[in-house]
């Protein structure tokens, strides 16, 4: 088994950036002429967002950032290059991956096989290394919560032809060069794991600028990067890929495409494209409207997938399942029986007692 979705996440973060045209920034600004003047002149105020469309090498847009509109994509040999020496360099993914099944050991004998570390052990072993060699020095690290938020709702639209279970998580790692200015290491981390078989990559990419504009910089990066916004069709695209190149028939999902391509067309047009931010009130604003767009989102997906919520009551931990049935049971392993019968229950049949079953409550 492949990493899944290695190639198409990676795509969007690296592969092909240019950004689009933007309008007139005074008729975008609310701030009048003095504030407007002020905000030129001082380097601690943010500056206007626009939204920078990521493309991947064949010109399809995979997604768009918020980022300040002086800011470019994929210029001068950085993924992010703006003034006051502001650049972001991304570096090549590597990716890993761990056998449990006895019987397939000898098919994956000449493979160096790697389990995914701890966190804290995976930055000492990997990166604190690397950065050293760039003369830069490790001081700390921390999980990016929003942008962790924004990695596991993308890597959970991805098709996946065995249920798993599946990890997502954003770190923000703190270094200094020679001289002691400050830089930012921002480390992305995805794995897919059953109980036979574990995949997991990891890319990183390290962000500079001037030392008097490194921490409000820093501020829009992490902003745009935890507010980025993903393009459905290439996720919708990829996945029928995939499902295809297995076998499964698509025919119905097709079916279901043409009938929401409409709907789906007016609610893209609807979607927000441009931001202005000039302080963390605005910032405040936009992160309580994407919060009703995500719900929104998640929704629309669900209807097109055919997807029913679900908690386990013992754990409380929530999972979606195929749409239509009575009742739902999961095992330790994260493998789910969907019946239609309101008194079967797997734990009573000899055929399927041999473990746990915990039944799941439906949720909206």
């Amino acid at each position: 088994m492949k990493s899944f979705a290695l190639i198409f996440i990676i795509s969007v973060f690296i592969l092909g950036c240019k950004s689009n045209n933007s309008n007139d920034a005074a008729s975008k600004n609310p701030i009048n002429n003095q504030d407007t003047k002020n905000l030129k002149n001082n380097e601690k105020y943010w500056q206007e967002l626009i939204m920078h469309e990521i493309k991947d090498n064949k010109g399809v847009v995979n997604a768009s950032i918020p980022l300040p509109e002086s800011w470019k994509l994929n210029t001068n040999g950085f993924s992010i290059s703006g003034p006051n020496n502001i650049r972001v360099k991304d570096y090549a993914p590597q990716s890993f991956m761990m056998n449990y099944d006895p019987s397939l050991q000898y098919a994956y004998a000449q493979t160096p096989m790697r389990s995914m570390p701890e966190i804290g052990q995976l930055i000492q072993e990997d990166i604190v290394p690397g950065i050293a060699k760039q003369g830069f020095t490790y001081i700390k690290h921390y999980e990016l919560p929003e942008i962790s938020k924004l990695d596991k709702w993308y890597s959970d639209q991805l098709y996946k032809s065995v249920p798993m279970q599946t990890l997502a998580k954003a770190y923000g790692i703190d270094v200094k060069d020679k001289e002691g200015n400050p830089a930012l290491v921002i480390l992305h981390i995805n794995q897919g794991k059953t109980s036979s078989m574990e995949n997991w990559y990891y890319f990183n990419s390290i962000f500079q600028a001037d030392k008097n504009v490194f921490e409000t910089a820093k501020k829009q990066l992490l902003f745009g990067l935890a507010n980025m916004r993903y393009n459905l069709e290439p996720i919708m695209a990829y996945n029928k890929a995939e499902a295809q190149r297995i076998g499964q028939s698509w025919a119905a999902f097709n079916q279901k495409m043409a009938a929401n391509q409409a709907a789906f067309e007016a609610q893209q047009r609807n979607h927000i494209n441009k931001v202005n931010a000039v302080n963390d009130a605005i910032m405040s604003n936009w992160d309580s409207k994407n919060k009703a767009m995500d719900k929104n989102q998640e929704q629309f997906l669900d209807v097109i997938y055919e997807r029913q919520n679900v908690q386990n009551s013992e754990t409380g931990e929530k999972h979606k399942v195929e749409y239509g049935y009575n009742k739902y049971w999961m095992n330790s392993d994260g493998q789910y029986i969907a019946t239609e019968s309101p008194t079967y229950n797997p734990n009573a049949d000899e055929n399927m007692n041999q473990q746990k079953w915990q039944e799941l409550n439906k949720i909206k």
